[in-house]
């Protein structure tokens, strides 16, 4: 994996004459985020005086800090002040520039070079003070490779200067070719001794401009020297004032290409980045833009990399495609059961058509409440045709769909497509080779006419017993069955698939809401058969557990509480040495494992009393350290900056739909991928949850409609076209 960090939002614009708006600032990144973009250096807090482009610097950070949780939000600060008022704002790490030239440094920031060594001696002096919630402090050697004002600046004077850094506390030492001058030999020799001085997992990220051309090829000689970070910016924007002719930093976009190119991940979808470029053109619409690639378009040879195995090496993939790329999904559905499956299915690469009912589209849309994020949670990577099912015109366009596709997908109340005249038997007759899925609350049984809810199985099959306290059954805290039973419908759909790869001809399978709880709950119903006892609820304060130590506990953090697990005698005596407990672990009385099982009123007062004296994050930082099962007892709000989830691509950054007008507390929010990994890397996000009827005409084309004929179903009310700016204003 390398990781490009993108800088056109601060070192780009702040060469740009006019002033980019706030909103436009936002969209635009935004624009880059959804392409992928992890990473990004978003502002600069200098006096806007200075420099009126980053007047709005805080404004920024704390916006997108709030919006992009998944994204790694960096500032440039020239000094203490500026530190402070960035980390104010949010920023995760904090540049500070030191240029190796003394005259380029009494030039951008006014000091001698050791006078702004000293300063960041001040900054991590100060970021220490904060404990665990201190940002990053990296230490940005400018004109490391030639300086304008003075000329050549000496190797050694730069390596000297990186160990000055790193004696200053400097988390990280990166280098920078602020002119663009830099050669590749060059950047071979500076990068291996500066590595070498301050240690490899201390040097960032190379920051690359390319006036004379030789960007690209320098960070090819970089990747040789082992650096997996560089900077670079939108369109190339950029540019240094004391440089002649500078043309800016290295374009994101083509440095993506040659990396991907070369097998390495970089985990941007380059089509996207480059589809960004509409967004930064519109909130600087007279600025030049550069970017070979984008200029040439893509090759149709093209194949961007994939992630390597955890620890391995990245190479590239042999395949580019999706596992059900070429795949045609029609989905009638709504609320959760339904829709998740058509994720799955969508995710996993299926052209996924979503039929909503004109013209305001699915009803799940509108949910508030706990509810209020059914919608974009299951419906990413599909489309939306926004059609009147009661209207023949609108059957027919819907028929002519099913015809054609290889799955249809449906989860209403029993009869409800049949009475549309889109039952299995109808729309098998027009293709026998389709695969219809219904996911419903029962299979084929006597229960299968009942109305179900997720709530109602629960509550049946025995999940609400195990999951509440006796005598109180209580749901589980989420749609687990509509979920997992969407899950099933897709692997039975993939059943169908290679079933008919062998016969040629489709069929009707089913998912059952009723019997997807039954079979979550089937291990208690396998103990009670071998007990002949019912297993006590899992709510049970009273079920004895057979070790010294699996329970929450409160931390020195109000409010901040610690699971915990011993399981054995060896990590049982761990962790009483760990937290000074020898008088428990040397009781002769608890040497056994049943000992300390029955021991366990007198254990917890003790190990409660020790954990309130000791902070969350140090607790869990020691329970890792002794190899313990242990966990944060986290809300979901947590969840968004869980440093796995991030790190590991487990959220998509998702765009949310307000149900009903409901406030947006994130425009777009990190939403769970498939728990899986496959060949080619963890599935992403190709597309938003679409607006009601976003791609009714494009699909309206597809099934074959002549223009005339998909402009009076527009006109008439039959079809619905919407648009994504239309799903931003609702």
């Amino acid at each position: 994996m390398v990781t490009v960090r993108e800088v056109g939002p601060r070192d780009g614009l702040q060469m740009a004459k006019p002033v980019m708006p706030t909103a436009a600032k936002l969209r635009w990144i935004a624009a880059m985020v959804a392409a992928g973009v992890r990473e990004m250096e978003v502002a600069s807090f200098v006096p806007p005086a200075a420099l009126p482009q980053m007047a709005d610097a805080a404004e920024v950070v704390r916006a997108v800090r709030a919006a992009h949780p998944s994204l790694r939000v960096v500032a440039l600060a020239p000094n203490l002040r500026g530190a402070q008022n960035a980390a104010a704002a949010g920023a995760q790490a904090i540049i500070l520039p030191v240029s190796a030239s003394e005259a380029h440094s009494r030039a951008n920031v006014r000091r001698a070079r050791a006078e702004q060594v000293a300063e960041v001696s001040r900054v991590v002096e100060w970021a220490r003070g904060l404990g665990a919630a201190a940002p990053s402090i990296e230490a940005g050697i400018s004109t490391a490779f030639g300086c304008s004002l003075q000329g050549r600046v000496p190797e050694e004077e730069v390596v000297a200067l990186a160990a000055e850094l790193a004696r200053a506390g400097a988390d990280v030492v990166a280098l920078a070719d602020t002119l663009g001058y830099a050669t590749p030999s060059q950047v071979r020799r500076l990068v291996r001794a500066v590595r070498a001085e301050v240690g490899a997992e201390r040097f960032g990220n190379l920051h690359l401009h390319d006036t004379l051309g030789t960007a690209l090829a320098n960070a090819l000689a970089a990747l040789e020297e082992g650096v997996r970070g560089f900077d670079a910016a939108l369109g190339g924007l950029g540019g240094c004032p004391y440089a002649p002719g500078s043309v800016g930093n290295v374009c994101t976009e083509d440095l993506v290409h040659m990396l991907e190119s070369e097998g390495f991940d970089t985990g941007i979808d380059l089509p996207a980045l480059i589809a960004s470029r509409e967004a930064l053109r519109a909130g600087l619409p007279d600025e030049p833009l550069h970017g070979r690639v984008a200029a040439a378009g893509l090759p149709r040879t093209y194949r961007p990399a994939r992630a390597a195995a955890p620890g391995g090496e990245v190479t590239p993939a042999a395949r580019t495609r999706l596992p059900l790329e070429g795949l045609r999904v029609v989905e009638f559905s709504h609320m959760v059961m339904g829709p998740s499956c058509g994720m799955v299915l969508a995710d996993l690469g299926a052209d996924v058509i979503k039929v909503e009912p004109a013209p305001g589209g699915d009803n799940t849309r509108r949910l508030t409440g706990l509810a209020a994020g059914f919608f974009s949670t299951f419906n990413r990577n599909k489309r939306s045709l926004c059609v009147d099912m009661k209207r023949p015109a609108g059957i027919a366009l819907v028929k002519r769909l099913a015809a054609e596709a290889d799955v249809v997908l449906e989860n209403f109340r029993p009869g409800a497509m049949e009475k549309l005249g889109l039952g299995h038997a109808a729309l098998s007759a027009l293709n026998p080779r389709l695969i219809y899925l219904s996911c419903k609350g029962f299979l084929p049984g006597p229960y299968e006419n009942r109305a179900a809810l997720d709530e109602v199985v629960q509550m049946m099959g025995g999940l609400a017993y195990m999951t509440g306290r006796p005598g109180e059954p209580m749901r589980a805290g989420t749609s687990v069955n509509d979920i997992l039973g969407g899950v099933f419908g897709a692997v039975a759909v993939l059943a169908a698939l290679r079933e008919r790869e062998a016969t040629g001809r489709g069929g009707l399978v089913q998912s059952g809401l009723f019997e997807t709880n039954m079979l979550l709950v089937a291990q208690h119903m396998a103990a009670a058969a071998i007990t002949g006892q019912n297993p006590p609820p899992f709510g049970d304060k009273a079920l004895p557990k057979p070790w010294p130590l699996y329970d929450v506990f409160d931390s020195a953090d109000p409010g901040r509480q610690v699971f915990v697990g011993t399981v054995t005698t060896t990590q049982w005596q761990a962790f009483c040495a760990e937290f000074g407990l020898e008088a428990l672990r040397d009781d002769p009385s608890l040497a056994t494992m049943q000992q300390l099982a029955a021991g366990r009123p007198r254990i917890l007062e003790q190990v409660a009393g020790v954990f309130r004296g000791i902070p969350q994050a140090e607790l869990m930082a020691r329970f890792e350290r002794l190899g313990l099962p242990f966990a944060p007892i986290a809300k979901p709000a947590d969840l968004f900056g869980d440093p796995h989830l991030n790190a590991s691509g487990g959220l998509l950054p998702v765009e949310m739909a307000a149900g009903s007008g409901a406030a947006l507390a994130m425009p777009v929010a990190g939403i769970p991928a498939l728990p899986v990994l496959l060949r080619g890397g963890r599935t992403g996000l190709r597309r938003q949850p679409p607006s009601p009827g976003e791609h009714a005409v494009e699909i309206a084309r597809e099934a074959g409609l002549e223009e005339a004929e998909i402009a009076a179903l527009l006109a008439d009310g039959t079809l619905h076209a919407g648009s994504r700016t239309a799903m931003a204003a609702e």
